[in-house]
């Protein structure tokens, strides 16, 4: 829709500057944001948080890279392993990177002394935040759409026809919304479903109800097992509707790669549940950070 934001002129040649990358970076910023704040309220040192967001950043673009070539382009990955590192080349599948960065996060939690609990609680719905900036990027970047429709008659568009990038339809019906792209990386040219959209706005919403879990939460683990069940509910009804050619293999005629990881998914929110719903709460008491000694030598203003 709106793939690259400006181009400039460098040494090594022309180098553009994605939307895409824009919305990845404002997603992690409001997760970042988000988590930073929350944290302090239960009693996680914010200091500590910042070797957390390394790890999850760091760990969430390598597990979304690399499960998109392990599951939706194998041979390209083999043929050229390099490629993994070639960022700019696209390829990123959301669950490879949540469930590295969550392995990995947990992992450094109970190095550091973290209540793993209570930091899953908090990072949880701030990935769905994420997730909502992110599918905005997919949508300007033309990728991760859905499948072709016929463009009933009573379409209205709603961008000027002098936009180059593409057009959007409003209908009275499903899919309340027609997408098509002229310069992205999927299909152009072509009217399809807004599945980013749609994914962006049940992704917001998952944020809100599972924030407001995290206010009222009667159990550690309460939160993170909410974001788990709920995005693997949407995530296959999504999935559905999904055109792009590369987004996972079909198993048995009947799953791609994220509808299958879905189900484990969904199994891990519920036994967080069955398990835990009777531990509650553990003390928790707001960071405060200690105030340095003044120095009886420092100069007063």
């Amino acid at each position: 829709m709106h793939k690259t934001l400006f181009t400039q002129q460098t040494s090594l040649g022309e180098v553009p500057y994605n939307s895409w990358g824009l919305m990845i970076t404002l997603a992690f910023l409001a997760a970042v944001i988000v988590s930073h704040r929350r944290a302090g309220k239960v009693g996680i040192d914010p200091d500590k948080m910042v070797g957390v967001y390394l790890v999850a950043i760091s760990l969430g673009l390598a597990g979304a890279r690399l499960l998109h070539f392990l599951m939706a382009t194998p041979e390209v990955f083999w043929k050229d392993p390099m490629i993994f590192f070639r960022l700019w080349q696209g390829g990123f599948a959301f669950y490879g990177g949540f469930i590295l960065a969550g392995f990995g996060t947990v992992a450094y939690a109970m190095r550091k002394g973290i209540n793993p609990w209570k930091l899953a609680d908090v990072i949880g719905p701030t990935v769905m935040l994420g997730l909502a900036f992110g599918r905005i990027g997919c949508f300007l970047a033309g990728c991760c759409h859905g499948t072709v429709f016929a463009l009933p008659a009573d379409a209205t568009p709603l961008l000027p026809e002098s936009f180059t990038g593409g057009q959007l339809w409003a209908m009275g019906h499903f899919p309340f919304l027609g997408e098509m792209t002229r310069d992205g990386v999927g299909h152009n040219n072509v009217v399809v479903y807004p599945t980013q959209l749609w994914e962006s706005l049940a992704a917001m919403t998952i944020f809100g109800v599972t924030s407001w879990i995290w206010r009222h939460r009667r159990f550690d683990g309460q939160v993170i097992a909410s974001v788990l069940v709920l995005y693997s509910i949407w995530r296959p009804i999504n999935e559905s509707m999904r055109g792009d050619e590369v987004r996972g293999l079909d198993y048995l005629g009947l799953f791609t790669t994220s509808q299958l990881i879905s189900i484990p998914v969904a199994v891990l929110g519920v036994l967080i549940i069955l398990t835990r719903f009777r531990k509650g709460v553990s003390p928790e008491t707001p960071f405060k950070p200690e105030e340095e000694p003044e120095s009886a030598s420092a100069p007063r203003f």
